[in-house]
């Protein structure tokens, strides 16, 4: 009899299973002559009522699935992470940098927007006072979200006020994160699991990992007296080190973190340096403090270029070639992650099989080209600009 709980879940019936079983109750009431053709009223009223039963099963199914945080999705992943104190990383706002140039010492008010070329706003969120001359200042993306602005493309003043003569970013938009997805954030409910470890790099990665704002990291241990020739990444660091690196999150909840997690008398390598200040309390309730000194590396953006050919398969259909940037603008690279110019074959055409693509290589520099791999530096994080992507239509 289903549905049923079972070892293995739940099991529920098939819709020929119920039909089944509805035509054999029908006979057992009314009779074997009774006529259940599918035309008929009677055949008809069974089939609605078994597609009313599997309805109701497959809604169950799906209610005790979603118990479980590795097949739930949606609202149900958010709520049962919960429990595990897990929470969806949300989207965030890109924010650029820009040089605002006036005539005459002014505040510029909350929401004052210059516009990019592709017409994005970017506001400011709160008043800013302005020097005669030029001012730097911090502007944030109205839309949330990974948005893209390269240099010198912000530059539309919108909110008009006197004495603003112009507005540019001499640097691209620093990009913001998009809302993690239900496949991420599973990845990352998964390697929570390690947490109970103690003082272990899979212990310290998952702390980190579950940090507000933390997009990507890596933690590299070096066990040796010098290095081991078997993990190449040893001999960048000192004798029994971890190394961080770390996309994202505050600088003091990785300096608490790691200090809590790394074992004593651990060497760290990295260029950034954050104190998380301990304080603890004596026997005779005076407090004092400690200063733990913590290192560590941001990832080292590597843009990659890419280029490619391709060639119309029917001549009357023209090739999307702004879909398949925004194809390859999908692919993103963990930090150390290297490239094969080959799997990138599989983003171009998902924007369509109306085309062929060749002659397809890959560079880091957009000077030595090559069609097989490139090997990244273990800071490195790679990331494919729209502006580094040359399509040739042949």
């Amino acid at each position: 009899m289903k549905p049923r709980f079972t070892p293995n879940g739940i099991e529920i019936q098939t819709f020929d299973e119920v039909f089944t079983e509805l035509v054999a109750d029908y006979k057992s009431i009314y009779g074997d002559t009774i006529d259940l053709d599918q035309n008929t009223p009677d055949g008809q009223k069974i089939g609605i009522e078994a597609k009313l039963s599997i309805d109701i099963q497959t809604f169950c199914l799906d209610l005790y699935t979603a118990m479980d945080p590795d097949f739930a999705i949606g609202g149900d992943m958010n709520r049962i992470l919960k429990i595990c104190g897990i929470t969806r990383h949300a989207e965030t706002q890109s924010s650029a940098v820009l040089t605002i140039t006036t005539d005459r010492s002014l505040t510029l008010p909350a929401g004052f927007i210059v516009a990019d070329q592709n017409g994005q706003n970017w506001a400011l969120e709160a008043d800013t006072a302005c020097t005669t001359g030029a001012n730097t200042i911090t502007f944030y993306s109205q839309v949330y979200g990974e948005i893209q602005a390269p240099a010198n493309t912000i530059n539309t003043i919108i909110t008009v006020v006197l004495g603003v003569l112009s507005a540019n970013n001499i640097a691209d938009a620093v990009q913001g994160l998009e809302a993690e997805t239900d496949e991420q954030l599973r990845y990352r409910r998964n390697l929570s699991v390690e947490n109970p470890a103690f003082s272990t790099v899979g212990s310290l990665y998952a702390k980190l990992a579950n940090l507000k704002g933390v997009v990507d990291l890596q933690v590299y241990e070096n066990d040796t007296d010098s290095f081991d020739p078997d993990y190449p990444v040893t001999q960048l660091m000192p004798p029994h080190s971890i190394w961080i690196v770390i996309d994202g999150g505050l600088e003091s909840d990785i300096a608490e973190t790691t200090a809590k997690q790394k074992t004593g008398g651990t060497a760290m390598k990295g260029s950034e340096v954050t104190v998380w200040v301990e304080t603890r309390t004596r026997p005779d309730g005076v407090t004092f403090t400690v200063d733990h000194v913590i290192r560590y590396d941001r990832p080292i953006i590597a843009p990659l270029f890419i280029r490619f050919d391709v060639k119309r398969e029917i001549p009357s259909q023209a090739i999307d070639i702004q879909l398949i940037k925004n194809k390859l603008l999908t692919k993103k690279y963990l930090i150390g992650e290297g490239a094969q110019a080959n799997k990138l074959y599989s983003y171009i055409y998902k924007a369509g099989n109306n085309f062929i693509v060749t002659n397809l290589e890959i560079s880091i520099d957009n000077v030595t080209w090559t069609s097989s791999d490139i090997v990244a530096d273990y800071a490195e994080e790679l990331k494919i600009l729209e502006a580094n992507i040359y399509i040739t239509e042949i």
